[in-house]
């Protein structure tokens, strides 16, 4: 057997093994399904492997593989021994590894030190481990690009032949496609999006972005493919009328307070429900109808914490707070995952206790994050059994 073949295999044979502890998912018209026909809504976590977003580079550095994934996979471990019920993980595939060192760059959305070689080379040592060790302990796996979007894309930019050169190699891996526990995520965030006159467009000219890209994906795998919308993952309503074509398609959104007319503010931001509802109805709902979605950032907590991107309180569904308001929409969609945006490190000291003097952290205020959500993800689960 040749080499390439012999690979090829055993790739595919690993896959396999590390998909012991998932089942199958696909696309069926407005749903993720299993193979036995049943609706499946993840929630879970993500994960960014660089020393900065690993507790700022207190726990390892320079390259080092080995300290990279024994700290990652440990967080894994300790999130789900501390009871959290998440079944995925949105793995960010970060350029710390794929960018050349010592390069200079103005942010993530700059690939100008993007390095193909590197990036294949840390697909192999550390995104791909992590993907099948997260599977192997009952996680699908949803991947995302390195870095995110420029602030302006367009038909043909050199930012659409990154992505099509990145998702065209990691389509085409052997123990990544046709992995029934993977997702892709194709781009992180894009905002704006430009016409050929070079004004400012939208949803038809984003899709014409993706599309080409898609096409490329499926001459190699099956996998779902996840959709980004504009604004920084907040405007859907015209996929509806300019849907991304093909089989496995749902869409990524991003969720935070204030947005989607939910409220405004500066430092905690005060939510209220009806101005939210409104925003949702016009951007999220019309998609729902028709398509998966997965919320692929969300977090909250009072801005006193400092450990939350977005400033709000839980508050009360129906009423003023972003966390009980996040969650009756989305439920009412029937179609929405979601997922807890938090440092994972905070998600892994987790203790399902209350304090007994009442003064409350991060962890335990039932206005921040994770308190609420750490008990409604039990719920959703026993709610699937």
């Amino acid at each position: 057997m040749k080499k390439t073949v012999f690979a090829e295999v055993l790739g595919l044979f690993l896959a396999v093994s590390a998909l012991a502890q998932v089942v199958p998912l696909h696309v069926d018209g407005r749903y993720f399904k299993d193979s036995d026909g049943r609706v499946v809504n993840l929630h879970g976590f993500a994960q960014t492997y660089s020393p900065w977003f690993n507790e700022r580079g207190t726990k390892w550095t320079n390259y080092d593989v080995r300290a990279c994934l024994a700290y990652n996979q440990g967080l894994i471990d300790d999130i789900l021994a501390a009871g959290w019920k998440m079944d995925f993980v949105r793995l960010h595939m970060d350029p710390y590894w794929s960018n050349i060192p010592g390069r200079h760059t103005k942010g993530e959305n700059d690939i100008s030190a993007f390095s193909m070689e590197r990036f294949k080379k840390y697909l192999d040592e550390v995104f791909v481990p992590m993907a099948e060790y997260a599977i192997g302990k009952g996680l699908y796996v949803i991947m995302r690009p390195p870095g995110v979007c420029p602030m302006n894309i367009r038909v043909g930019d050199d930012y659409q032949k990154y992505l099509m050169q990145v998702w065209d190699y990691v389509s085409r891996h052997p123990r990544l496609r046709n992995n029934a526990g993977v997702m892709f995520e194709l781009a992180n965030e894009p905002v704006n999006i430009l016409g050929a006159d070079g004004r400012r467009a939208g949803t038809k000219e984003l899709t014409a972005y993706l599309q080409p890209i898609v096409k490329k994906m499926r001459r190699h795998c099956r996998n779902i493919l996840l959709i980004p919308g504009l604004g920084w993952q907040s405007h859907y309503a015209d996929f509806v009328k300019y849907p991304v074509k093909g089989k496995n398609i749902g869409y990524a959104v991003h969720c935070y307070p204030g947005w989607y007319n939910g409220g405004h503010g500066e430092g905690d931001v005060v939510v209220n429900y009806t101005g939210f509802k409104q925003g949702w109805d016009e951007q999220i709902m019309p998609l729902s109808r028709v398509a998966p979605m997965i919320v692929t950032e969300m977090d909250w907590a009072p801005s006193k914490y400092r450990s939350s991107w977005g400033k709000s309180d839980t508050g009360v569904a129906g009423g003023k707070g972003f966390g009980a308001n996040f969650r009756k929409l989305a439920d009412e969609c029937g179609n929405m995952g979601w997922l807890l945006f938090t440092s994972p490190e905070l998600l892994a000291r987790f203790k399902d206790e209350a304090p007994q003097d009442g003064n409350h952290t991060f962890l335990t205020d039932p206005e921040a994050c994770p308190w609420p959500c750490y008990h409604w993800f039990e719920e959703y689960k026993n709610a699937s059994r």
